[in-house]
């Protein structure tokens, strides 16, 4: 019985042993499957810049704030703008550049000999002003 005893027990070592002596297999981990960026959503169409005029009942308004006559449209008589006491319009300007658009006017009144000078802070003599539409 004891040689029945040991054949098993060296047997079972075989076994332990066998398997301690394999060399351990590496867990093969798939790649990450590569995924498609998020589609490029193009931003909203920009609104068009808005456009201004001022109105004025005088001329001399319209020439303080713009710097020379020129750039004054005089209101055709009869309009509903000239009911409304408009006389004059001034130069079309984009929404957020009044200021500059107006001291970049005056400077050409200057160099172009229309006027000795121009008032160097923007000004608004304007008693309205309306939207340009196209």
């Amino acid at each position: 019985m004891s040689a029945v005893r040991i054949a098993v027990l060296a047997a079972a070592l075989s076994v332990v042993a066998l398997g301690c002596s394999k060399k351990e297999e590496a867990v093969k981990v798939a790649p990450a499957a590569r995924t498609q960026p998020p589609p490029v959503i193009p931003p909203p169409p920009k609104a068009p810049p808005a456009f201004f005029r001022d109105h004025y009942a005088k001329l001399d308004d319209c020439v303080y704030d713009w710097g020379y006559p020129q750039k004054c449209t005089p209101v055709a008589p009869g309009t509903p703008v000239q009911q409304a006491g408009t006389n004059f319009l001034g130069p079309i300007y984009a929404r957020s550049y009044r200021d500059e658009t107006q001291v970049q006017l005056r400077k050409e009144a200057v160099e172009g000999g229309y006027v000795q000078r121009t008032p160097t802070e923007a000004s608004d003599r304007s008693m309205s002003r309306s939207e340009v539409k196209s």
